[in-house]
């Protein structure tokens, strides 16, 4: 496999991982804030999810130049 192989199967990875990601915030973690908007738990878990997917999203979108 060439380094270019390569890069096109990671790339498709993480765009797999960050729709994965992307639905899970919004099927369990968006109900469950509503539900607990002042949650200890879910305010950590939101800030976290958000910094993966934003680091996917960058990923996903690389083009090499």
């Amino acid at each position: 496999m060439s380094p270019v192989e390569f890069q096109a199967y990671e790339v498709a990875v993480i765009r797999e991982k960050l729709t994965e990601i992307r639905r899970f915030i919004t099927g369990v973690v968006a109900p469950h804030a509503v539900l607990q908007p002042e949650g200890r738990w879910i305010k950590h878990l939101n800030t976290q999810l958000g910094s993966v997917e934003s680091t996917l999203d960058v990923i996903a979108d690389y083009i090499d130049a």
